[in-house]
């Protein structure tokens, strides 16, 4: 993550993930049993009040609708993506601006993968202390690497922390590419370009439209100046019809480019549940050739 301000994001999109345990389980879109260690007593104990809950929701939601569901549901697209990774055979996975990504923790199979989170030390020195608390020692399997996107590159920070790159990789970057520079974006594509083909490439990005204040979504132009105000500058996005040939430059192939229409078929229709999901963000699949 960028700076202090985007490393707070990590709180409020943690949040989104807690409040989903309180669905009953039979519409629940993922299951979580981490996340509530990561937070502390406070939120633990008013989160469970279903009034504190939807006030939650309607404070993220209030600039665009759909923030909240477009969150738990990029979640339970990159579980998918990374559990079906796990089962054909990757033993490797780097988080990317890991915050508080639960999944080295959760997800099925992770004993017998190698984590590497990669974030700013401040977010990591917290989230150690509560992992650690929690399973009563840091896992063995995870790896903690700590960057700084603008300023660092990927080649600088993991050499020799035990990433084999003759082996795929799944690399994960959820809610990260808006907060930094197009050049930052483009030394970590840059590096992924040279790792193992097979590899697996799963990020989210907001439309370009939105970036650049004139999209056509209800509320986004809000959002972006609501943010700004509170210091967060949103910096790269882009357009969907230029995925692809912007993947290509840095060798990656395109394999699926997905937003609040998938999530409702694939996801909330099926569970009869009726959610907003917003359309300024959008997530991709994509492994290098």
């Amino acid at each position: 993550m960028a700076n202090k301000k985007s490393g707070q994001t990590a709180f409020s999109v943690a949040a989104g993930r807690l409040i989903e345990q309180y669905q009953p389980k039979e519409i629940r879109l993922f299951t979580d049993p981490v996340i509530k260690n990561l937070f502390n007593w406070p939120v633990q104990f008013l989160i469970q009040f279903k009034i504190i809950r939807d006030w939650i929701i309607r404070f993220s939601d209030n600039k665009t609708k759909g923030i909240h569901g477009s969150q738990i549901c990029r979640t339970k697209y990159i579980d998918d993506s990374l559990q079906s990774a796990i089962e054909s055979g990757i033993e490797q996975v780097v988080i990317l601006g890991a915050g508080l990504d639960t999944r080295p923790y959760r997800i099925s199979g992770r004993d017998h993968i190698k984590f590497f989170e990669i974030d700013m030390p401040s977010i990591q020195d917290y989230k150690k202390k509560k992992v650690k608390n929690y399973l009563g020692s840091l896992p063995e399997n995870v790896v903690f690497i700590p960057i700084d996107f603008n300023i660092q590159t990927l080649d600088e920070v993991i050499a020799g922390k035990g990433l084999d790159f003759s082996k795929p990789i799944v690399f994960i970057w959820e809610g990260v590419t808006p907060y930094i520079t197009e050049e930052a974006v483009g030394n970590t594509l840059r590096f992924i370009s040279k790792i193992s083909p097979g590899s697996i490439l799963v990020f989210t990005y907001i439309l370009k439209s939105v970036i650049e204040k004139n999209s056509d979504i209800e509320g986004a132009y809000d959002l972006v100046k609501y943010l700004e105000k509170y210091g967060i500058t949103w910096h790269f996005g882009l357009d969907p019809s230029d995925v692809s040939s912007f993947l290509k430059k840095f060798n990656l192939k395109l394999i699926e480019d997905v937003g609040t229409a998938y999530f409702q078929k694939k996801y909330l229709k099926p569970l009869g549940r009726q959610l907003n999901v917003s359309e300024i963000e959008r997530i991709v699949y994509a492994t290098v050739i």
